[in-house]
């Protein structure tokens, strides 16, 4: 038999079931592994009729009695002999089990078994149930859209089919980084929405996380590509490594910057400026303000603005130029106060925003203390309630046999009276016994003061006296006096 379950175990692994490598015999399987390789071979042997089973059997009673059910009918479908049924699964024996798989293994496909061979595990699995589900809606006959069923309709409509629309996902990293700032932590905790409150669409849930994990795996193949051509050449360590490559990256966007305001503050100055501006750096050799400089000493470039022009046209040129550019430093100075004051609008009705969060979240800490202390008192009435319903289903559980439950109590009660009359003359035996030594102590603390006073008045003289203790004992037991 062992022999047998090896090949069984075999077989079963193939057929996409996770069977631990320390199961060596049929006699170690569980009722859980036992659904799951009935199940894994049903969908095999006929996918049509496993597809709509689960090889996860549920926690429930009723639904594992209906998950069995449903399993002892497929299996009866297949034409399995024997009295098949629910008990067979989960209260199962050994060699029902066994006779069981060897009928689903002998019902397996032939070119399942012929790849035997072939490695298992999920993707294999999950593989052949692709491909299996593949040939089953390929050999199903087109019908028309008038005539589909249901499921005809499930599997032939392009209803559910959508278009490949990627969006991009905020996703919080691992928080036990310790380069991450305490409020993004904050902020990953709290504030960010769930992958599927990001987007307008839930349509492209799948495009999104599929482009965001490719993303990330091209990221990762990359950095890995970098680091093994140019990190490792120059010795140092991935952090300066990439501290050093971020620190390039932002001198040359500040180059580029830089270059780009140069390049628009050239091209809007003759814009801007009069004509006579213009001409006036023409006199300086700039073509378009921005142009080539013609090369030439400081002296040649004065010489030939002062000869070449006439000084009261130069002079009128440069006085224009003079109350044009005021007017332009005052326009940028007005819109960069409208700028401003745009900002700090938006800068305060954020903060009447978070102001007004705040309070909500406050009011709802409150609400939420209250509902909590209702909810324990309610819990405290549902158990008193409880303790009485038990106490009351108890009384009504024994109303059925009154007599002899009468004739029981009023037994318990005979034996408490005798053993409350037997206490009770065990008392009265100690009882005597301390009211005589009590009498005798008292005698003895009477004389004891008899003599003390004799001898205060012959003597005169203070006296202190030792209080003998007293033992009180009580005088009634249990209501008898």
């Amino acid at each position: 038999m062992e022999e047998v379950d090896r090949i069984l175990i075999h077989t079963l692994r193939t057929c996409g079931t996770e069977v631990p490598e320390d199961v060596q015999s049929l006699r170690h399987f569980s009722t859980e592994l036992i659904v799951e390789a009935v199940v894994r071979c049903l969908r095999v042997i006929n996918p049509s009729l496993g597809a709509s089973l689960n090889h996860i059997l549920p926690p429930g009673m009723s639904a594992r009695f209906r998950m069995g059910t449903s399993l002892a009918q497929a299996c009866q479908d297949l034409g399995c002999p024997g009295d098949i049924g629910y008990q067979t699964f989960l209260y199962s024996s050994e060699p029902d089990i066994r006779a069981l798989l060897i009928f689903l293994a002998e019902k397996l496909p032939r070119d399942s078994r012929e790849d035997a061979h072939q490695p298992a595990g999920k993707s294999a699995a999950l593989q052949r149930e692709i491909a299996a589900k593949i040939r089953h809606q390929l050999s199903l006959p087109w019908v028309p859209p008038p005539c589909r069923t249901v499921t005809v309709q499930r599997a032939q409509s392009s209803c559910r089919l959508h278009r490949f629309h990627a969006q991009s996902l905020t996703l919080a990293r691992d928080s036990s980084v310790t380069s991450v700032p305490a409020e993004t932590r904050e902020y990953w905790a709290r504030y960010l929405p769930v992958v599927t409150a990001q987007l307008p669409l839930a349509s492209s849930l799948a495009a999104s996380l599929l482009e965001r994990n490719v993303s990330d795996l091209s990221a990762v193949q990359e950095w890995e590509a970098e680091w093994k051509s140019q990190g490792l050449s120059s010795r140092l360590s991935p952090e300066d490594y990439r501290r050093r490559k971020r620190q390039r990256l932002h001198k040359r966007i500040q180059d580029q910057l830089r270059q780009c305001d140069q390049r628009l503050s050239e091209s809007r100055a003759p814009a801007a400026t009069s004509q006579d501006l213009v001409e006036m750096l023409k006199a300086f050799n700039v073509e378009g303000g921005g142009a080539d400089q013609t090369k030439g000493s400081r002296f040649t470039h004065t010489q030939r603005f002062t000869y070449q022009q006439d000084p009261q046209t130069l002079t009128e040129q440069m006085q224009r130029a003079a109350e044009i550019l005021p007017k332009k430093d005052m326009q940028d100075a007005d819109a960069e106060q409208q700028e401003l004051a745009t900002l700090q609008e938006q800068i305060d009705r954020s903060e009447q925003e978070i102001q007004g969060l705040r309070q909500s979240t406050k009011l709802l800490h409150l609400t939420l203390t209250q509902v909590e202390g209702e909810v324990s008192e309610k819990r405290q009435q549902c158990e008193e309630k409880e303790n009485l319903i038990r106490v009351k289903k108890r009384a009504v559980e024994l109303l059925p046999d009154a007599d002899n439950n009468l004739a029981k109590l009023q037994a318990l009660v005979d034996s408490s009276a005798l053993r409350m009359v037997n206490l009770v003359g065990q008392w009265e035996s100690h009882r005597v016994r301390l009211l005589e030594d009590y009498r005798q102590l008292r005698a003895v603390h009477q004389e004891r003061e008899v003599r003390g006073k004799r001898w205060q008045g012959d003597r005169d003289v203070p006296v202190i006296f030792w209080e003998t203790p007293v033992l009180c004992v009580p005088l009634t037991c249990s209501g008898i006096h």
